[in-house]
């Protein structure tokens, strides 16, 4: 097929007079690309523009921090880079292949011809303002986004230090406590002749069931003492390894009138222990969690470093506990897994996508399975789910915008497309593989240096 033949075949052009048509093809050619040309480059000189023949473009703009920001995707029929020719500015964008791709080089002088016919200006002013349009919405939601991280950076810096001060006060607490302790046992001696006050070991691990029967036995025991608030006291007592037999001995040498003291007052000091050991767990929960998000999100660190990836899959399972509850979790990782040099936020971006579509496949009941090998100068990492499958007509356009299977208001149909373009963009691949005994994708990304 002639230049003149597609450009004729696209509405774009299919009015223009034929004579002009001819002369526009005649100084035009046809370029056949492979996955990953760049065409334009942001901040380069406007010489042509390009028609889309077959394939697919991307095209992007550094954004905050120099992230590259996707701003359309262009198939077959559009055209791109008239805006700059307009103008006669630089790029304000950078246009690359997302697949092999045919396109139609258009340089200045035929784009000058072009511009002889009214119906070529008004269809293409009204491209330009759509994509400005886009463009502005695009750049002031990076913005957003971008004061978002920097805020949600410094919230985890605040967040950080009080728990790292609960978690400084909590030992230090733990330590005044233990001496305290040692200087009420002390006192407890000389309560009565013979008092011998024992310090349980922990109890091994108790079921809910055992914890349960014992707290009733003991609780009980405690009321024969006459304590009133003997069951919120058992349940500190069991999980200190106290039961009826041991505080019995303790109390066979206390003078009759001050054992409903003495008991309470180790009842006490088993659930303050208790509390303060739920305290310290708690801090450092809270610390372990912001230590997640930040790593995670890549918050103040550069937009592209090495990565190991099972460190960004591992935080992302554990930011989706809750999505995975009653699905069991296989991780195999190898330990010599080299790493990879991406925009590490993105590339997380690409876990959370995948295991949350796998948790949604299996409805609360099924075997994810992440894997993860070294192959050559690439990692391949493998995500597995034992959901239905996907049916064949609809895995063919699992990647593409806006298509998606769930309910409307639940799924936009961006979040594969996002990671498949995420993944392509830094110059790896993703594959699918289906049936009605689950799904898996492989993911593959080039290693670094």
């Amino acid at each position: 097929m002639t230049t003149a033949d597609s450009l004729r075949n696209l509405p774009y052009f299919a009015d223009l007079p034929e004579e002009l048509l001819e002369r526009v093809a005649a100084g035009s050619e046809n370029v056949d690309l492979d996955a990953g040309t760049v065409i334009i480059e942001e901040g380069s000189e406007s010489e042509e523009m390009y028609v889309v023949i077959t394939g697919e473009l991307v095209v992007t703009k550094k954004g905050s921090a120099e992230k590259e920001v996707t701003l359309a995707r262009l198939n077959p029929g559009d055209v791109v880079g008239e805006i700059a020719l307009l103008d006669q500015a630089p790029r304000t964008a950078t246009v690359t292949t997302a697949m092999p791709s045919g396109l139609i080089r258009i340089p200045a002088a035929s784009f000058e011809e072009l511009l002889s016919d009214a119906n070529v200006v008004r269809r293409m002013f009204g491209t330009v303002t759509s994509r400005l349009r886009g463009i502005e919405d695009t750049l002031r939601h990076e913005e957003r986004m971008a004061a978002l991280g920097k805020m949600a950076a410094q919230l985890m810096h605040e967040l950080n230090n009080p728990a790292a001060a609960v978690g400084r006060s909590t030992s230090e607490l733990n330590r005044v406590y233990e001496e305290l302790n040692d200087e009420a046992t002390a006192l407890a001696r000389s309560l009565g002749d013979g008092v011998d006050f024992i310090r349980p070991d922990p109890p091994p691990e108790l079921s809910p069931i055992e914890a349960s029967d014992r707290e009733d036995e003991l609780a009980a025991y405690l009321e024969e003492l006459g304590i009133d608030d003997a069951w919120e006291l058992a349940s500190g007592m069991v999980a200190s390894g106290w039961n009826p037999s041991l505080l019995s001995a303790v109390l066979e040498g206390v003078d009759g009138g001050l054992r409903t003291h003495f008991a309470r007052w180790v009842g006490l000091r088993a659930t303050a222990g208790q509390l303060i050991s739920e305290i310290g767990i708690a801090a450092g929960r809270v610390s372990e969690l912001v230590r997640i998000v930040k790593e995670y999100s890549y918050l103040d660190q550069a937009p592209i470093q090495e990565v190991v990836i099972t460190a960004g899959i591992k935080d992302t399972l554990v930011l989706l506990k809750h999505k995975l509850s009653g699905i069991d979790v296989v991780v195999e990782f190898p330990a010599d897994l080299q790493p990879v040099e991406v925009p590490g936020r993105d590339l997380n971006q690409v876990w959370t996508n995948l295991i949350d579509n796998a948790a949604d496949a299996m409805d609360g009941d099924g075997t994810l399975t992440i894997s993860a090998a070294n192959d050559s100068d690439v990692v391949r990492v493998t995500i597995s789910d034992t959901g239905p499958g996907i049916p064949s007509d609809t895995a063919e356009r699992i990647f593409d915008p806006f298509f998606t299977t769930k309910e409307p208001g639940k799924g936009t149909g961006l979040g594969l497309h996002t990671v498949h373009t995420i993944i392509t963009r830094i110059g790896g691949e993703i594959d699918l593989k289906t049936d009605e005994n689950g799904t898996t994708f492989v993911v593959t990304l080039p290693t670094a240096g």
